[in-house]
C-alpha cells in the first residue's frame, strides 16, 4: 500500500460524531468504575479499548474491546446519557 492510501479492510479507529456521546459516557462509566480509559475525549483509543477489555473480562462478557450493545447496557450508558436534567 502506498503512503497516503487508506486501508479499507480495517475499521476506522475514531468514533463517528453520532456515536461520540455514547463513547464519552462509556469512558466516564469506565473511569467511575476504576478502569482507566485515558482522557474522556470521545476518541476510541488504545487505552479505552484496553479498559473495555478489562471491564468485559471482569463482567464475564465477550472480551472484544468493542463498545457493543451489551457492554453499553452493562455500563448503564443509556441511563447515564438520557437521565432527566431535573425532577418534575
Amino acid at each position: 500500500m502506498a503512503p497516503g492510501d487508506v486501508d479499507r479492510t480495517r475499521p476506522a479507529r475514531r468514533s463517528s460524531p453520532a456515536r461520540q456521546p455514547f463513547l464519552l459516557e462509556a469512558q466516564r462509566a469506565l473511569r467511575d468504575l476504576g478502569y482507566d480509559p485515558g482522557p474522556i475525549d470521545g476518541i476510541f483509543g488504545p487505552r479505552t479499548r484496553a479498559a473495555l477489555e478489562k471491564y468485559q473480562t471482569t463482567e464475564k462478557l465477550p472480551a472484544t474491546g468493542e463498545l457493543d450493545g451489551l457492554t453499553l447496557q452493562r455500563l448503564d450508558v443509556y441511563r447515564r446519557l438520557f437521565r432527566p436534567t431535573r425532577e418534575l
